[in-house]
């Protein structure tokens, strides 16, 4: 029995595949008592150049098969974690025996609370990028692989709570026919990447991730904001 929902069509085209549903929740981590905070906050360091390296790679990527403009976005990933502020706050906590996990994704946290209450539109879909940085730096700690989104065997449509530049921008360009999401202005960086590589977009489909499960198959209208499962 067919179900249809209800989004707003934020970027133009018709879609048809398989869902997949994306989380970019902060991973768990265990939280412990450091007893050698030099070691930990080397442990982060080294963690945080590796993620530079990683976005620097994926933003010439995107330069080369998208664009500038967008690997623009990525390049200012690498920036705010260069921000002094938000690099300090985080040592400091590290400095005082808080575990490197812990130390990002409660200083992250600040930061997404304080773009989200900030009354510019602009300023509130920073949040996403911080989420972003939060994710990546978080499964470098852990050891975990980032969401993979880089091969389909079929065609494929993303639906998540709202997705973030760095997963965009790996996704498998020829199998992913559209990206629905709950959340996210068409004026983000998330939306500025899906629009570039002219994959149809949905944003505001409320709940959408929990109405529709891995491998439902999904016809999807960005011009519309039409969102029927199979």
């Amino acid at each position: 029995m067919k179900r249809e929902y209800k989004g707003f069509g934020a970027i133009a085209g018709v879609g048809r595949g398989k869902a997949m549903i994306i989380d970019i929740s902060p991973p768990h981590y265990e939280i412990r008592d450091i007893e050698d905070s030099d070691r930990e906050l080397g442990r982060f360091v080294r963690m945080l150049k590796k993620f530079c390296e990683n976005t620097r790679k994926l933003s010439r990527e995107i330069e080369k098969t998208v664009g500038k403009n967008e690997s623009c976005i990525l390049d200012s990933h690498i920036k705010m974690t260069h921000d002094l502020a938000l690099q300090s706050e985080m040592i400091t906590k590290i400095s005082n025996g808080m575990c490197a996990e812990q130390a990002t994704n409660e200083i992250c946290d600040l930061y997404i609370t304080r773009f989200m209450n900030a009354d510019q539109d602009f300023v509130r879909q920073l949040a996403v990028d911080v989420k972003d940085v939060r994710l990546c730096i978080l499964n470098l700690l852990l050891g975990i692989g980032d969401v993979y989104v880089e091969s389909f065997m079929e065609d494929t449509i993303l639906i998540g709570k709202e997705l973030t530049p760095s997963i965009i921008a790996r996704i498998d360009r020829k199998h992913t026919k559209g990206i629905v999401v709950e959340s996210g202005s068409p004026q983000s960086h998330s939306a500025q990447l899906i629009k570039a590589m002219n994959i149809p977009g949905i944003t505001y489909a409320e709940n959408i991730h929990n109405l529709v499960k891995d491998g439902d198959i999904v016809t999807m209208d960005g011009s519309t904001g039409s969102i029927i499962v199979e």
